[in-house]
């Protein structure tokens, strides 16, 4: 018999991790399934991952939902008792030419959620006398650090009630009578009442999501042995720097659109060399004597770079008179949804976001989730062109 509250999730990465974890706790019946072995998702092999703000002056709905995921994702790590050795919440430098920064400083405590309890300036001179760099001011994020995707992911769905499909790929996704039936390349079933794509690399295989503007990017990060310094925090400008992860110095990243190629590039090695050049000009280090490291993935990005998360329409037709309409009365998938599009921004954003997803799949939301699932509905594209001013219960603005 299958569970009313059963629920599929689809890809063990950040974003399906963190969607069973919340699930779970919420009392559901979940099946993580992956196509490829525990120990070979991509995400996995990467040592660190940075976790800090990112500013967008002219949109306070993302600058909200940046700092109300920031703050959630340290509690997160705190109650799944993820070990220090795993992360760290040293803070998170963003540099800035000076006289940019200054103004941009101004207008962010002025007209943004952020405060200077949030984000301080760090001036030029300090910013010289530490890393050597000149010109520049710095916005230090207390909320910003680091994460090692491998132990954090598998630490969210260690929970023996979590089942876990790996080396098992997906061949077909179908409705039949009221459920979600999955058929496996090695023949298996599986069926539940709901089902979520949290998928990244694959997503625009599956016909339910055609009519969704996405793309994927290549992104190669390098690291190498860790040199003598007295750099705790992660710095970022052109790339970023995280400078002190178990012996680690971690850099990168390439941003590539449509690049499929799985293999590592020495031309993004040699940019991703000197994106930490720029950040750290004092670091003595030798290209030639060094070995250096390299991760490679894809990133599923949507045509605005924010996520989608949240149900996906059945039928998109016309609406003769859209101003009646509110996002509940149109023709939805039933017991259909979707958690992906982070970009590089997945270990920052997915844990709320996923918390919010499980909590409009279980009937439990509350203001801070209407506002997220209505800035990431999936299909928000198709509401502005239609001129729908009300989703999950609020307005749109």
């Amino acid at each position: 018999m299958i569970e009313e509250n059963s629920t599929i999730v689809i890809g063990a990465g950040i974003s399906g991790s963190c969607t069973a974890y919340h699930l779970n706790k919420a009392g559901c019946d979940v099946t993580v399934i992956d196509e490829k072995k525990e120990d070979d998702i991509q995400i996995y092999s990467n040592p660190a991952v940075c976790v800090y703000p990112k500013i967008m002056l002219n949109d306070p709905n993302f600058n909200k939902f940046m700092l109300l995921s920031t703050e959630y994702v340290w509690s997160l790590i705190k109650a799944i008792g993820l070990k220090e050795e795993y992360t760290r919440k040293a803070g998170a430098i963003h540099l800035y030419e000076t006289k940019d920064g200054i103004s941009r400083y101004e207008k962010l405590i002025k007209n943004t959620s952020y405060s200077s309890h949030d984000v301080e300036l760090i001036d030029q001179e300090t910013i010289k006398k530490r890393f050597g760099i000149i010109d520049y001011i710095g916005f230090h994020f207390k909320k910003g650090g680091w994460i090692n995707p491998k132990a954090f992911c598998k630490k969210l769905i260690e929970d023996k009630n979590i089942k876990k499909i790996f080396s098992s790929k997906i061949i077909s996704v179908e409705r039949v009578k009221g459920y979600w039936t999955i058929l496996t390349e090695d023949k298996k079933m599986f069926t539940a009442k709901n089902i979520i794509f949290c998928s990244a690399s694959n997503i625009k295989n599956y016909k339910y999501f055609s009519a969704l503007k996405l793309d994927e990017y290549r992104g190669q990060v390098d690291w190498l042995s860790n040199k003598k310094n007295s750099y705790r925090e992660v710095l970022s400008n052109d790339g970023y720097v995280i400078p002190d992860v178990n012996k680690k110095i971690i850099f990168g990243s390439s941003y590539e659109k449509n690049n499929f190629n799985t293999e590592p590039s020495q031309t993004d090695t040699v940019n991703n060399i000197n994106k930490l050049k720029k950040l750290m000009p004092s670091l003595k280090y030798s290209l030639l004597n060094d070995r250096i490291n390299n991760w490679v993935g894809q990133r599923a990005a949507s045509f605005d770079k924010k996520p989608f998360v949240g149900r996906v329409l059945k039928t998109r037709n016309s609406l003769i008179s859209p101003i009646k309409y509110s996002a509940e009365e149109l023709d939805w998938y039933e017991g259909l949804f979707i958690n992906t599009c982070y970009g590089s921004r997945g270990f920052s954003f997915a844990p709320l976001a996923s918390l919010s997803l499980a909590k409009l799949i279980t009937d439990n939301l509350n203001d801070d989730d209407k506002f997220i699932l209505n800035y990431l509905n999936p299909e928000r594209q198709f509401f502005k062109k239609q001129g729908i001013k009300k989703a999950c219960g609020i307005e749109r603005k």
